[in-house]
């Protein structure tokens, strides 16, 4: 059987053979290749039908196991070709046989279910992560009858690290589930080197650069071809605003989105049409097909004369101007000590609901120092008023800390290496100040957004711009097209969330399904970042400065350079792309000597994590090396290098048309001489006429006071969001906002002094019978405090905690406040991943909180609350002065008692330990 089928030659690709079990591993046929394949991507197909008669299903026997593998050794007949080899066939997966792929027995991922006496063509791709001919084939792919237009969607995926790096054999294995009866049958078995291949697909026309912008010699007329076309055999069900399908052939985007310009047979619009899916009626005649074939070749060319792209109108609350309500009159007269309280006396009045009382002097000293401060009020002098609070330095540690929630901000990149990042911590810094001295939130705004485009203002404003590059970066990734994409993703999509309450991720694939925000839109707003990047900035302005680190970079440059040559002369495949650390090891003596000579001072220099243009002409900022296995290049690109395009189903090998940078077209025009300036989208955000920014950090502001937003999904003002609970006062906050200068105190001495805000939680049953998830606000939610607050808690009860502001982050054993622990992705502090504290990995506009056994276990029994408990017995001297230090009150005797009785037997220590146990501590009252 060897001997017949060398699988290499498509001349044998339709034979068939018939293969049956011995219930014992058995490899009856295989095959040596004509010459061992370490290339860094594999493609194999086989077709399979077993015969229906002879199948086992799982509930009624064992079911059934056959695999292709590929190996670089022959093995035997009895070898496993397991641990590390590609096996790509069928196996049990709970009740049912399915089709599946693995590297080893006990990992093994499954796509669709197997059915006896049916075809299936299976189609595997076999490929190395990291690119060369020593590297493993760590990754499989799967795909089960694929279409020819799902290269990027496979049915099943695996990987493992200990992959074979070379394939010298290909053959099929039965194992012990498979019986003498079965009969397999296998047959165009074949190897290529890419998807069109081995799906006999006609190869996909490639321009040269110079040419992808545009068709190639057009043939056929949009006017006089495509558009009677599409009028007669498709607007009749895709067109209009609810077409079937949501599929939308009448719009470019849309149609866009459906095809692949320059190439049908990667086209999902072709596919259908020439597979006679669509249109269900009668298929497209071969001259239509050559029509529509020829035309999505040339380009996708529209006419937006005949057939314009519509402008998105919506009705939606959110997407209209803001519009200044007059304060109401209300009866309760009395209750109202700041505008605040009329809007919700008005909603009160109208469900006839009653507010609850005002809470004591104890409590609410106590609800505001958490809330402005996140620390007890016995850290500070009882005479503390609001501008007392706010004015504290406590209170931007605080409130800094909320919008680092946002910004997903981390020191480290995350992703599989998860490399630290030494100087992010400015950035952390730069928040806190912000809060500190009341920044204007326009100023707020502009400096995270263009910082760079404002340094000559001073180094502060680079830092601002770690809010752009807080996004996750990954140092395993080879491709630098996906590499900087994912990167622009996380900055688009975060940006959207953070100030304009939008969830715009979906339409990097599609136009959004429920707000009007199209995949052209996406990707203009996505442009105004396309030509920065993040990196170490060094904050030294003089010129000494900049030129030893342009001296750096050109002895590294031209080691790599001269590495690269070297590759390509042996005829290594392009890209190339050279480890840092191999471009060091390959320097010559001076060059290495002067080299690490110039990486000792430029470390000593100042530096931010920060988000800098790496396109030559813009603002040059001198840019320091970060450790990273395979980082994005550092040498400048050229201005018309740097293009946008929209991404079909968000793939970026599949190029669209190009953008220039915009806002979502709901909003208005963008002006011509925007220029991807991103200085002008922060300008545009925070214009007195933008309907979404005020309100959003209004809400934001109401959300951290109270809990809960007036718009309670406070990351999406979007169709799918909940409306406003009281939408006259919201839009009240967001002019009084613009009004004041952007003014944040402003808002928060309007919140903070209301009756609304003081009232006690206490529980009214005729109101709850009306409202019973307090939407009208006539009573004070009480809420657990966040997972840095109760750290900082317990530390300044105690007596612990350690005031210092600011710098490089220390690790979790510190008694420094909680923000400045080091925030490494997937290894945050124990108490942060216990008390549901942000991920970092997306926007995080609203934190949950979970109950789970093992959070009074840490705080019962881990070291730090141990310590902290007797550390606080030490401070107090007693039970009563411990009861007071940590809940700003004099116990009573009912309470003291049990306490009392507690430290006579089990010591002070033990007492102490109930109290920062008790929910009265761990929650704003």
């Amino acid at each position: 059987m060897a001997e017949a089928a060398d699988w290499q030659r498509t001349e044998l690709a339709r034979e068939q053979f018939v293969i049956s079990g011995t219930e014992a591993r058995s490899n009856p046929l295989k095959q040596r290749l004509d010459a061992p394949v370490d290339a860094n991507e594999i493609f194999v197909r086989y077709r399979l039908r077993y015969d229906g008669r002879t199948l086992d299903t799982p509930p009624n026997d064992e079911g059934e196991f056959f695999v292709l593998w590929l190996d670089d050794v022959d093995g035997g007949n009895a070898n496993n070709h397991s641990g590390g080899v590609p096996n790509i066939g069928v196996h049990v997966s709970g009740s049912k046989n399915r089709f599946m792929v693995r590297y080893a027995s006990n990992v093994e991922r499954y796509a669709a279910e197997l059915q006896g006496d049916r075809e299936f063509l299976l189609v595997a791709r076999l490929w190395k992560s990291n690119p060369g001919p020593k590297q493993p084939f760590d990754q499989l792919d799967l795909w089960v009858n694929p279409a020819a237009h799902a290269e990027k969607s496979p049915d099943a995926s695996t990987q493992s690290a200990r992959a074979i790096h070379r394939v010298s054999w290909i053959g099929f294995s039965t194992g012990r589930k498979t019986e003498p009866e079965d009969r397999i049958v296998v047959g165009d078995i074949k190897l290529a080197k890419t998807w069109h291949e081995i799906l006999d697909l006609p190869a996909p026309i490639v321009l040269p650069p110079a040419m992808a912008e545009s068709a190639i010699h057009p043939t056929v007329s949009f006017h006089n071809d495509i558009m009677p076309l599409l009028e007669a055999r498709c607007f009749a069900c895709h067109s209009g605003d609810e077409p079937d399908s949501g599929v939308r052939l009448d719009v470019w985007d849309e149609v866009i989105n459906q095809t692949t310009p320059r190439n049908a047979h990667a086209s999902r619009l072709f596919d259908v049409v020439k597979t006679g899916e669509m249109p269900p009626d009668e298929s497209l005649s071969d001259a239509e097909l050559h029509t529509l074939q020829a035309w999505i070749d040339e380009g996708v060319a529209w006419d937006e004369d005949e057939l314009p792209t519509p402008t998105p109108k919506s009705t939606h609350w959110a997407f209209q101007p803001i519009q200044r309500p007059s304060v109401p009159t209300v009866q309760n007269t009395n209750w109202v000590r700041t505008p605040v309280d009329a809007f919700i006396a008005r909603r009160h009045e109208q469900l006839g609901i009653q507010p609850a009382p005002e809470a004591s002097p104890e409590i609410l000293a106590r609800r505001l120092t958490l809330d402005l401060t996140g620390l007890p009020p016995s850290s500070f002098a009882t005479t503390m008023t609001v501008d007392d609070l706010l004015a504290h330095p406590a209170y931007g540690e605080r409130w800094g800390r909320h919008w680092l929630d946002v910004a997903r901000w981390a020191e480290s990149n995350g992703h599989q290496h998860n490399r630290d990042r030494p100087h992010a911590w400015r950035y952390r810094d730069w928040v806190v100040k912000a809060f500190n001295t009341n920044m204007p939130f326009d100023r707020f705004v502009r400096e995270q957004l263009a910082g760079d485009e404002l340094a000559n203002e001073g180094n502060d404003k680079i830092v601002a711009t770690g809010f752009l590059s807080a996004a996750r970066y990954s140092g395993n990734e080879l491709d630098k097209e996906i590499q900087r994409n994912d990167i622009l993703v996380d900055i688009t999509n975060t940006t959207a969330k953070a100030f304009l309450g939008l969830t715009m991720e979906c339409c990097q694939c599609h136009t959004h399904k429920f707000d009007p925000i199209s995949i052209r839109d996406y990707y203009r707003f996505q442009a105004f970042f396309a030509k920065g990047q993040p990196g170490n900035v060094v904050l030294v302005e003089d010129e000494s400065t900049r030129t030893l680190i342009d001296e750096r970079w050109q002895i590294f440059n031209a080691v790599h350079d001269r590495l690269v040559n070297v590759k390509r002369k042996q005829g290594h495949p392009e890209p190339i792309y050279i480890l840092p650390k191999n471009v060091v090891k390959a320097m010559k003596p001076a060059e290495k000597s002067r080299f690490q000579q110039l990486e000792q001072q430029i470390a000593k220099f100042p530096q931010s994590w920060s988000f800098y243009p790496y396109v030559s002409g813009a603002t040059q900022l001198a840019v320091a090396p970060h450790e990273m296995r395979w980082p994005l290049p550092h040498k400048p690109a050229t201005p018309g290098s740097v293009r946008t395009h929209m991404l079909i189903r968000g793939d970026v090998k599949s190029k669209g048309p190009r953008v220039q940078a915009g806002w979502p077209a709901v909003f208005g025009p963008t002006p011509d001489d925007v220029s991807g300036s991103r200085l002008r989208l922060a300008d545009w955000m925070t214009d007195a006429e933008h309907p979404l920014t005020a309100r959003v950090w209004a809400n934001r502001i109401w959300q951290w006071h109270f809990g809960r937003g007036l718009v309670e999904t406070s990351g999406d003002f979007g169709t799918q969001g909940t409306e406003p609970s009281h939408p006259e006062l919201l839009d009240y906050l967001a002019s009084e906002l613009i009004e004041s200068g952007w003014d944040t105190n402003h808002l928060h001495r309007l919140i903070v002094n209301s009756s609304t805000y003081r009232q006690s939680s206490t529980i009214s049953e005729a109101n709850v019978a009306i409202d019973p998830e307090n939407h009208a606000i006539w009573r004070w939610t009480p809420r657990r405090l966040e997972s840095e607050a109760i750290r900082d808690s317990i530390l300044a009860a105690s007596g612990l905690l350690d005031r210092q502001a600011g710098g490089p982050s220390v690790p979790a054993s510190s008694t420094r406040r909680s923000l400045y622990l080091r925030q490494k992705r997937n290894s945050f502090p124990a108490q942060q991943t216990l008390f549901d504290g942000a991920t970092a990995l997306v926007s995080c506009t609203r934190r949950e909180t979970s109950t789970t056994p093992i959070q009074p276990l840490w705080l019962l029994n881990s070291s730090f609350a141990q310590e902290a408990a007797s550390a606080l017995a030490k401070r107090a001297g007693s039970v009563a002065t411990a009861f007071e230090i940590c809940f700003g009150r004099t116990p009573q005797t009912t309470e003291l008692q049990p306490l009392q009785e507690l430290a006579d037997e089990y010591g002070l220590s033990s007492a102490c330990l109930a109290l920062l146990n008790s929910s009265e501590f761990l929650y704003i009252p």
